[in-house]
């Protein structure tokens, strides 16, 4: 009776011992999710995105190894583009994340205030256009990703010598990219052209 006791206190230290091993773990890897204080004026927001006869032309790219790209570029194919209206919301916004982002802190835009925005998805060159919107400051964001194409030698087997033979092996690796950047129209009419890279 004494040995299934022992024993069934072990298990149970053990069992303990796991869970807690799993909260530590899942808590170091939480992400602290974060938003701004500022006071969002949807009224403002919707002047800013009032029709104009003014246009941003846009190209998105990633320079990447050759082996990958012909030329060493690969183009943000049917990517979607996203432009906001520069708010004092989306100031605060930009600077609470220089100072606050990091890999286990996320600094987001509201869902309310996420609405106010244009969107575009890219052709097969990463070409895309914002039309019909108004002077005044816009925020660009994109996010791509990239492969790039790496090779290896990996052991195949060895001869009785111990002599050990290998073969190349390729393989890819992709990287995620936030592409961004603040432009601003001047005039009514006005094309502006930018490349998000």
């Amino acid at each position: 009776m004494k040995h299934s006791l022992v024993l069934f206190f072990i298990i149970a230290c053990t069992a303990c011992n796991s869970i807690k091993e799993a909260d530590r773990l899942a808590n170091k890897q939480q992400i602290e999710i974060i938003y701004p204080d500022a006071v969002f004026d949807s009224v403002a927001a919707k002047k800013l995105m009032a029709y104009g006869n003014s246009a941003i032309k846009g190209l998105v790219y990633k320079k990447t190894n050759k082996l990958s790209v012909v030329g060493g570029k690969q183009y943000g194919s049917n990517i979607v583009i996203t432009l906001f209206p520069v708010t004092p919301y989306l100031m605060d916004w930009y600077k609470l994340r220089e100072k606050k982002e990091s890999k286990r802190t996320k600094v987001y835009i509201a869902d309310h205030v996420a609405r106010f925005r244009f969107e575009v998805v890219s052709d097969a060159y990463g070409r895309f256009v914002f039309d019909k919107i108004k002077p005044g400051k816009y925020f660009i964001q994109a996010f791509m990703t990239t492969i790039k194409n790496l090779t290896r030698d990996v052991e195949v087997g060895a001869n009785s010598y111990g002599t050990k033979f290998y073969q190349k092996q390729q393989y890819s690796v992709s990287k995620g990219h936030r592409l961004e950047q603040f432009i601003e129209i001047s005039k009514e009419g006005e094309v502006q052209e930018v490349v998000l890279k």
